[in-house]
């Protein structure tokens, strides 16, 4: 499952998928956004448990590559939402737990990649941000959204009027992805994430991420929950997780 650009390999359960266009700071087109997309689709379908999103050449993804841009001819909504948006919405609701491993640039698209992951880490020197009011734009690829759902509407104005890059240090410590690292431990520290995840309950993982995403009120969620607990009960893995509870050993899950 690879290209040039977008390389997917899936190994013991893990699937590490490169952005590979570090010329453009892997900034990609419309066409490679959608075979990112399915190089997820695909990674879960070949049984990964974890899929695990980088770039190469000191970058995540630096947005979009408007080389071909062409504000006169182009029909901007259809790509959004007919093509950007149902890319990034096949990533966020990718069954198969998700990380984004952000080195450098996290910016427009990228910025929107790096949220759409179930855990987002960074080097301390990462920058994430939709800086598109230099280009006389408004973010889009999901970043309102994200910036008002963990900032909160008046931090998310002040960086979308203002235009600020925030580093990956100030990101975690202001809760928009989930932890930071020297530049030199991120690569490893995303790793071991991913496969500690890997040995984990991934059919009790892709139940959670189910709930996460329940747009309804807590009894909404605890029904949720109470269904989804009832079948995890009666998978491989629930199974197997109380009879090592009882047996005082470690278990050994199989993602069913």
């Amino acid at each position: 499952m690879e290209s040039q650009t977008i390389r997917c390999i899936v190994e013991a359960g893990l699937a590490t998928i490169t952005l590979n266009k570090p010329e453009t700071k892997n900034s990609l087109s419309v066409d490679e956004m959608e075979a990112l997309a399915v190089a997820v689709q695909r990674a879960s379908g070949a049984g990964a448990r974890c899929i695990l999103i980088y770039g190469t050449g000191g970058a995540f993804c630096a947005g979009r590559d408007l080389k071909d841009t062409n504000p006169e001819t182009d029909n901007t909504y259809d790509i959004l939402s007919k093509r950007i948006n149902p890319a990034l919405e096949t990533i966020r609701r990718c069954k198969v737990p998700t990380v984004a491993a952000v080195a450098g640039p996290a910016l427009g698209f990228g910025f929107g990649l790096a949220l759409a992951c179930d855990i987002t880490l960074a080097a301390d020197n990462a920058l994430f941000g939709s800086p598109f009011r230099k280009i006389g734009l408004l973010p889009d690829s999901g970043g309102h959204y994200y910036l008002r759902e963990r900032l909160g509407r008046h931090r998310a104005a002040e960086l979308i009027l203002t235009g600020r890059l925030i580093s990956g240090r100030d990101a975690a410590a202001i809760g928009l992805i989930n932890r930071s690292y020297g530049a030199c431990d991120l690569d490893g520290a995303a790793l071991n994430l991913a496969a500690d995840i890997v040995k984990g309950p991934t059919g009790a993982f892709r139940a959670s991420k189910q709930i996460l995403d329940c747009p309804g009120s807590y009894g909404d969620m605890a029904e949720l929950e109470a269904v989804l607990q009832h079948e995890a009960m009666d998978e491989h893995d629930g199974r197997e997780g109380i009879k090592a509870f009882q047996e005082k050993r470690s278990p050994t899950f199989i993602g069913k």
